[in-house]
């Protein structure tokens, strides 16, 4: 399996309309066109992927395109769901066929579980693994509604040391990001945001996993080279940073997908429902930001 590191794209799901199938076609120039653009490894189906608007046959056929296509990629298969079951059934699928880890998001739909519930419902996971699985938790509670607590990772860490490798953090709080990597040394931590990437790098993170390279790979790869070439790491996370400021989360896959049209070469794409696509005067400030930024 390969090393998780540096620059890890949260990948966009590909439709032919807002309530048409998945352009499964699409996916092999788009996993090029990220990995011409440096990065190291994609996460399929998280977040920005619209994983959970995917039905589980549709996940399933969208990661062996994924695993078949990767290239010189890394995999991170996303596959958390509502349901216990397709949780098990989608992290033993990924994992068989390739993919070098599975994050798996907290069950989304009843809030206010507690500490115990959520705990359990990971060991459950686990316990259907092989002893060699690479299980991620996804702390996205802006989202799921469900916190990943520090009682929770100590008590899969106590279970699971072997199989519980690391965490993607979105939470966009760097300080419980830097809390995480100093209290658990142990564990792969990425941050989730595009605008802690320079913190990730200089912070002890493994890398980030974040939105904006799966449409700016060359931006988001900047901030690293900078990084670890004694480049000014300031300005391009500025870059990055300034294309961040007009996309606000619940639109990050739509703009994205308009940005494609003129940082790749690839056919336009969809969003799903309930996603809807940027109006054309949000499209022209994207871009005209862009065209900025790279000169």
């Amino acid at each position: 399996m390969a090393e998780l590191q540096g620059i890890i794209s949260a990948m966009l799901t590909p439709f032919t309309s807002d309530v048409g199938p998945v352009d499964y076609e699409w996916l092999p120039a788009y996993l090029r066109f990220l990995e011409e653009g440096g990065l190291h490894g994609v996460l399929a189906l998280g977040t920005t992927g619209e994983g959970p608007s995917l039905g589980l046959a549709e996940r399933e056929r969208v990661l062996d395109i994924v695993l078949a296509q990767r290239g010189k990629l890394a995999v991170i298969a996303g596959t958390g769901c509502a349901a216990l079951t397709e949780t098990i059934a989608l992290s033993n699928y990924a994992l068989a066929r390739g993919a070098d880890a599975v994050l798996v998001m907290p069950p989304f739909y009843i809030k206010g579980p507690s500490e115990t519930g959520i705990l359990n419902y990971f060991r459950a996971v686990a316990d259907t693994l092989p002893g060699d699985a690479r299980l991620m938790l996804y702390h996205i509670p802006q989202v799921t509604g469900v916190p990943i607590t520090l009682p929770i990772i100590e008590g899969l860490l106590a279970s699971h040391p072997g199989q519980f490798y690391g965490i993607k953090d979105s939470s966009g709080n760097w300080e419980h990001t830097k809390r995480l990597i100093d209290r658990f040394p142990q564990l792969k931590i990425f941050p989730g945001s595009d605008r802690l990437i320079s913190n990730a790098l200089a912070g002890g993170a493994a890398g980030a996993i974040t939105a904006l390279s799966s449409a700016f790979p060359q931006l988001a790869r900047a901030i690293y080279d900078a990084h670890h070439g004694g480049g000014d790491v300031v300005a391009a996370q500025a870059r990055l940073d300034a294309v961040r400021a007009l996309i606000d989360p619940v639109n990050t896959p739509p703009a994205l997908k308009a940005a494609l049209a003129w940082t790749s070469t690839l056919p336009e794409t969809s969003v799903r429902l309930p996603l809807v696509a940027l109006a054309d005067d949000e499209v022209a400030a994207l871009k005209a930001t862009y065209e900025r930024v790279v000169g």
